[in-house]
């Protein structure tokens, strides 16, 4: 675990360096096209077997992070395994951050994946 914290925090990191802007609206976010932008500019990771990328944002007034996990959902996925992805996954950026200020998972069918959305302000 420690490993994917570090990992993790320097991804953060390099997003406040160099990262990507974000400027649209986080409660209605086109994730396909998200993370299309991060891929074209090399800045999707993975972490847990999953895809994540993170945006320079602004949130509530204050400079942010936006990061974006992708869970694939495949046929042999049940609702336990998924929601034990999410969990693990919510379980990482609270012990790597310790408070977030934004939270949301929501399941896209028709791109047949699980996103959960985090914001994390810088200062």
């Amino acid at each position: 675990m420690e490993q994917l914290m570090s990992k993790l925090k320097e991804h953060f990191e390099n997003t406040i360096e160099i990262g990507l802007p974000f400027d649209g609206n986080i409660k209605k976010l086109e994730y396909y096209n998200l993370f299309c932008k991060a891929a074209s500019k090399d800045q999707l990771y993975k972490i847990f077997s999953n895809n994540l990328c993170m945006f320079n944002c602004s949130y509530n007034n204050s400079e942010s992070i936006l990061m974006i996990f992708s869970i694939p959902i495949n046929i042999e996925s049940s609702s336990k395994n998924i929601a034990e992805r999410v969990i693990e996954i919510v379980d990482l950026l609270e012990k790597t951050f310790i408070t977030l200020d934004f939270l949301k998972s929501e399941e896209v069918r028709e791109d047949k994946v699980v996103y959960i959305t985090c914001v994390k302000k810088i200062s």
